[in-house]
């Protein structure tokens, strides 16, 4: 399942683009409470003067910023869409695509992440932590968010992850419980993520 997804995305962009239309309005019916649910998860994740939220419309223009700044070593394993602004745009518009923030004491952005959630029952995770910020324990505050809202709205939370990306695999591991369900003909593995217990 996991990898015609990702094949489809990559090999047929304008059907996944009609397929993540689709999947969007169903995914609304199916999880209209999701961004209420995110919402309160995140707030009690606001630590150190780190403030972990929804990202807003008027928050697009600072993530296309984030995103086309980022080194290129910091992008090696992180390319889950375009970062122009008119598909930063069309994935906040769909319901099945939630994008989340970590913003630093500073005002800067210091992280991006997203869920995108499936009406069958699934939701990929996402990240990215600017390099100015990482080795401060945001990747791991970001996968035991990620968890949580999946756990409490009901869905099974998944993720690809490079084997190389050792910080993120460790990460992953700190905030949840793992198992790995498959090996990606990329090189990736797929993985199944639950909250810590």
């Amino acid at each position: 399942m996991i990898a015609a997804l990702i094949a489809l995305k990559r090999k047929c962009p304008g059907l996944w683009n009609r397929v993540e239309d689709v999947n969007g309005l169903l995914f609304r019916i199916r999880y209209r409470r999701l961004p209420e649910k995110a919402t309160e998860i995140l707030k009690r994740r606001e630590v150190a003067g780190y403030r972990y939220s929804l990202l807003e419309e008027m928050d697009l223009p600072e993530l296309n910023a984030f995103l086309n700044a980022q080194p290129a070593e910091n992008l090696i394993w992180f390319h889950p869409h375009l970062f122009d602004a008119k598909t930063l745009r069309r994935l906040w518009r769909n319901p099945a695509f939630l994008m989340m923030q970590v913003t630093a004491p500073d005002g800067r952005m210091a992280g991006y992440f997203f869920l995108r959630g499936f009406f069958i029952g699934r939701a990929f995770a996402g990240l990215i932590v600017d390099r100015a910020y990482q080795n401060q324990g945001i990747g791991t505050a970001i996968w035991a968010s990620c968890a949580e809202i999946c756990h409490a709205a009901g869905l099974k939370m998944q993720a690809t992850i490079a084997p190389e990306n050792q910080p993120s695999i460790k990460s992953c591991h700190r905030a949840t419980e793992v198992r790995q369900i498959a090996d990606l003909d990329d090189g990736y593995m797929a993985v199944q993520c639950y909250p810590k217990k």
